[in-house]
């Protein structure tokens, strides 16, 4: 999804290309904007950094992209569409590390 943070992302990416490639000398879409961070390079590499839906229903985030977490974290909440008369389902998250993905709809199916 586009937010005014990626957008800028984006701007301040396109504008660092051209300059490093001659096609400008200074920033154009975005003259005026602070540096970013330096780039990290995430992995994603085994099942357990990641929360499977089980059964059709809804989640609920308890965190957001970018976020640094822990071990044992309150990651979201799953609610059972299919059996309302269930609480929601705390999810936990199995390792250390930074969010760096989220489903775009909150509903999900195994």
């Amino acid at each position: 999804t586009a937010t005014v943070d990626t957008m800028a992302i984006t701007a301040r990416a396109i504008d660092s290309l051209m300059v490093a490639i001659g096609v400008v000398e200074a920033p154009v879409l975005a003259p005026e904007s602070k540096p970013s961070a330096p780039t990290r390079l995430l992995s994603l590499s085994r099942h357990s950094q990641c929360l499977y839906a089980t059964r059709r229903g809804w989640f609920e985030p308890a965190v957001r992209l970018g976020d640094g977490v822990s071990a044992g974290q309150l990651a979201g909440w799953y609610h059972d569409l299919e059996r309302l008369d269930c609480a929601e389902e705390a999810l936990h998250l199995a390792e250390s590390g930074i969010v760096l993905s989220r489903r775009l709809h909150t509903m999900c199916e195994a």
